[in-house]
């Protein structure tokens, strides 16, 4: 069973001191659970055609009693870049499950 997501962009902005892309997300997901980051990050990855490894998703919340929730992306150009400027924890939220998964399959 495939969950649908409807996804409108709120906001778009190109911070190029940052080498990155700045975007705010609605998302619906009527009759069923909050996305994760992980699906959140393949779906800004089929939108705007950049790989799945250059985007990080900063804050994801449910709006109250909604099946909404907003997402703060940020989508990097080079991976030197997202190293040097995003925080090691909120990097472990976005990566943490990939690594563990990478190490199971090459044991």
């Amino acid at each position: 069973m495939s969950v649908q997501y409807q996804v409108k962009v709120l906001r778009d902005v190109e911070n190029k001191v940052l080498n990155r892309r700045e975007l705010i997300l609605r998302v619906d997901h009527i009759g069923s659970r909050t996305p994760t980051r992980n699906e959140v990050r393949e779906l800004v990855s089929s939108m705007f055609s950049a790989p799945a490894n250059l985007i990080i998703v900063k804050s994801l919340k449910t709006l109250t009693g909604t099946n909404v929730s907003e997402a703060h992306v940020h989508v990097y150009k080079d991976e030197k870049s997202l190293e040097e400027i995003e925080p090691k924890h909120i990097k472990l939220r976005n990566f943490s499950k990939e690594k563990e998964e990478e190490k199971k399959e090459g044991s």
